[in-house]
């Protein structure tokens, strides 16, 4: 696994980005706002102990202004399962969508006891040792919650503004992409934006949920917005070289994904090919490339007209097992 390596940059005056270096698996990136007389926090993390560490730092920094408001940028569990290191008084507000697919993720507890067993199962050849050595690195050795932890209190459907001591924050719901309800956070008077898994940068972005054209017109939107910095759900902020190159990656995989899915290629073999081309070299510095593989299982089944998969534990377990298959081949 990388060295994780925790950074705290401050924006503006008042405007924070913990960053979680190198932004793979699991390291997500949060953020803090500060204003005259309240404070808002962006995003948690599942690591109960990296969780604990954030909100201590987040407390330093407002120096005695209340944490109100709080946000979850999607669904998944490294972007919310930090929610009980929050004060009990905010109000903790996401999506209406986001909030729904929260309640069918699969409980970080069994994450924790299935991540556990792939310690001894990626020893073992085929796809159960793949599955068992890919959630290892998924889960990093993350100290995850027991339970599952608090949920929003509060959602929206499409645009909501919430005041944090007398500054604007926009949030806009610009999924189903990633997940089925990621939002932004839009801060005009600092110039920045918030993306949550919008934005992987460094790294390969995962989409679990589709349509792939909501991904991108969100890219769009965001490059449109009056701001010159983005914190994105993984990886190190960024400018719009960074955008613009992610959704440059997006259309490669749209192009060559529909090829491989004309002629009847199985999602494995299509990832297989696709890296190896040299069609891959701008992306190929980029950590995680074998997720390509469950990129192209998502869009596969939209390009087959079913509905998006929920993010139940089998289905990532499959996806998991290819992306670990894929990953030990790339390593030869």
């Amino acid at each position: 696994m990388p060295v994780r390596h925790d950074t705290v940059t401050q924006i503006d005056s008042n405007t924070y980005a913990f960053i979680d270096l190198p932004g793979g698996w699991g390291q997500a990136n949060t953020g803090f706002v500060v204003g005259d007389d309240a404070a808002m926090v962006i995003d948690t993390v599942w690591d109960r102990r990296r969780a604990e560490t954030l909100a201590q730092a987040a407390s330093e920094l407002t120096a005695g202004v209340p944490i109100t408001e709080a946000v979850n940028t999607h669904s998944d569990g490294d972007h919310w399962w930090g929610n009980d290191t929050l004060p009990q008084s905010a109000r903790i507000t996401t999506s209406a969508a986001s909030l729904e697919a929260m309640t069918e993720e699969t409980p970080p507890g069994a994450v924790a006891r299935f991540s556990a067993l792939g310690a001894a199962a990626r020893v073992l050849p085929g796809p159960v040792g793949a599955l068992g050595h890919y959630m290892r690195q998924v889960t990093g050795g993350a100290e995850l919650p027991r339970t599952l932890p608090r949920l929003p209190d509060h959602t929206f459907e499409i645009t909501e503004t919430i005041i944090v001591g007398g500054r604007d924050t926009h949030l806009r719901t610009l999924g189903p992409a990633h997940t089925p309800g990621d939002l932004i956070i839009h801060l005009p008077d600092a110039g920045v934006v918030f993306s949550g898994d919008l934005l992987f940068i460094g790294s390969t972005p995962i989409i679990w949920h589709g349509p792939l054209r909501n991904w991108t017109d969100a890219l769009d939107h965001m490059l449109g917005l009056d701001a010159q910095t983005y914190v994105p759900g993984h990886g190190p902020i960024c400018g719009r070289a960074e955008i613009e190159l992610l959704r440059d990656y997006w259309h490669w995989v749209a192009e060559g994904g529909r090829t491989h899915f004309a002629a009847g290629t199985p999602p494995l073999r299509a990832a297989r090919e696709m890296v190896r081309s040299s069609d891959f070299a701008p992306f190929s510095q980029w950590g995680s490339p074998e997720r390509i593989v469950v990129n192209l299982s998502t869009l596969f089944r939209l390009w087959d007209g079913q509905q998006p998969a929920a993010p139940t534990f089998t289905r990532r377990a499959r996806a998991f097992a290819d992306a670990g298959t894929l990953q030990r081949e790339l390593a030869r």
